[in-house]
């Protein structure tokens, strides 16, 4: 297939003004082309483009023709329609997945923990009652082969 760089606006120019027994206006010389502008203006006066679809924006699309060349006109402008939708599809969750990060963020957040946790000893300001009675639990526990962790 050989490539040959079309500006887009040219088959729009084409398709305005083509009909099936006058020649596209680019000179006659590119019969590619012409199969390709004859083929979209059936197709739309046939209405069997994709709902929705606007070909006047399309046309300014250079992936667009290129799709046509490849694949011909009316899959072409089903390929691109689809990668379209897919497209906003796509920004439309991305949107959405944000509002709601933004809403989930707004919500009041507890200041409180929910376990405090233990303070440790302080055994440099024990009195000396309370350590002795910690030195005989912590031999209790040894004798019973138990490791105490301070």
């Amino acid at each position: 297939m050989k490539q040959r760089k079309t500006a887009p606006s040219t088959i729009e120019r084409s398709l305005s003004g083509a009909s099936a027994a006058q020649p596209a206006r680019n000179g006659g010389e590119d019969e590619e082309f012409n199969a390709l502008v004859e083929e979209v203006s059936a197709l739309m006066s046939e209405g069997k483009l994709p709902e929705g679809f606007d070909f006047r924006t399309a046309a300014s699309d250079p992936e667009l023709v290129e799709l046509m060349r490849e694949y011909g006109a009316a899959a072409g402008i089903r390929i691109y329609a689809a990668e379209q939708r897919a497209e906003e599809a796509e920004t439309s969750a991305m949107q959405r997945v944000s509002a709601e990060v933004r809403q989930r963020s707004a919500l009041p957040r507890s200041v409180r923990g929910g376990n405090a946790a233990a303070s440790s000893t302080n055994y440099r300001g024990m009195d000396a009652e309370s350590f002795r009675s910690l030195m005989a639990q912590m031999k209790k526990t040894a004798r019973d082969g138990g490791k105490t962790r301070l």
